[in-house]
């Protein structure tokens, strides 16, 4: 009985979940905005494997790529997708411009060499990013962090 008890700890404790104590209110989070990018095509080869969506923690752009699609979506406090909608603020527009500015799919502009964040919001829910952009042998290269 204690082994049974310890696994479930140690796999409470795995998934992020804190285990509870007798009485004890736990207060729900409100989720979270997952995010994901295209990659570029000139990076997907000679034949056309569709589109390419990828999410890691550091995107970076290819040489020459000043715009990056992205999409986001809302996921509930048990991981499923939502319906919501997304608000993208970057806090330079001249910097970076978001196309729509509001939605779940849009294109990311940077206009110029530097560092800038955006901000996806949902309700109580936001996220920041950071954006920055150089000049590597005369072409933009862009890398957004989550």
């Amino acid at each position: 009985m204690r082994t049974a008890a310890a696994l479930l700890f140690a796999l409470s404790i795995l998934a992020g979940a804190a285990p509870s104590v007798a009485g004890e209110q736990k207060a729900e989070p409100a989720g979270v905005i997952h995010l994901s990018f295209k990659l570029d095509p000139r990076l997907a080869g000679a034949t056309y494997g569709g589109e390419r969506w990828v999410s890691p923690p550091t995107y970076q752009g290819s040489s020459g790529q000043s715009t990056v699609e992205a999409k986001a979506s809302r996921m509930d406090a048990s991981g499923r997708p939502t319906k919501a909608t997304i608000d993208w603020k970057p806090s330079d527009p001249e910097m970076l411009t978001v196309s729509p500015a509001r939605g779940e799919k849009v294109t990311i502009t940077v206009m110029r060499v530097g560092e800038s964040s955006l901000t996806l919001s949902s309700g109580a829910v936001s996220r920041t990013l950071s954006v920055k952009a150089v000049d590597r042998n005369g072409a933009r290269q862009v890398t957004i962090t989550q």
